[in-house]
C-alpha cells in the first residue's frame, strides 16, 4: 500500500461490536498508509443499532461512493457479518480479509474456493 491510498476499512456494525477495540487500532495502522474512509467503523461510540442520524438509503449510497474511489478494501472478518459480506462481494479484487484465528469464523467455502 502506498502513502496515497484510499483505504476502505469493513468490519461489523450492526453484527456485533465487541471487537470495535481491534477496529479501531487496525484502523489508526492504516492511517499510514493512507485515508481510511471508514474511519467511524472503529468509533468506540458507535453501537450495534448503527448511525442513527442516517437512513439505511443514505448508509448504503454512501458506503457504496466510499468503495467504487477507494485503492484498496481491508476487511476484518472475524464477526460474523452481512454488511461485510455485501461490501467484499462488492469490490473483491482489492481486498484483504484478516480475522482471529483464536476465534470460531466459519469463512465461506465459497470464497476459500476462489483462493
Amino acid at each position: 500500500m502506498l502513502k496515497d491510498e484510499k483505504i476502505y476499512f469493513a468490519g461489523s456494525i450492526r453484527g456485533g461490536r465487541e471487537d470495535v477495540e481491534l477496529y479501531f487500532k487496525l484502523i489508526e495502522h492504516l492511517g499510514n498508509y493512507g485515508t481510511v474512509l471508514t474511519e467511524h467503523v472503529g468509533a468506540k461510540n458507535l453501537d450495534s443499532a448503527g448511525e442513527k442520524n442516517m437512513s439505511d438509503q443514505q448508509i448504503h449510497d454512501r458506503d457504496m461512493d466510499w468503495l467504487s474511489s477507494s485503492t484498496s478494501v481491508v476487511a476484518e472478518v472475524t464477526k460474523t457479518s452481512m454488511g461485510v459480506g455485501y461490501e467484499l462481494g462488492r469490490m473483491i479484487e482489492r481486498t484483504i480479509c484478516g480475522w482471529d484465528a483464536g476465534q470460531f469464523c466459519a469463512f465461506t467455502g465459497l470464497k476459500r474456493k476462489k483462493d
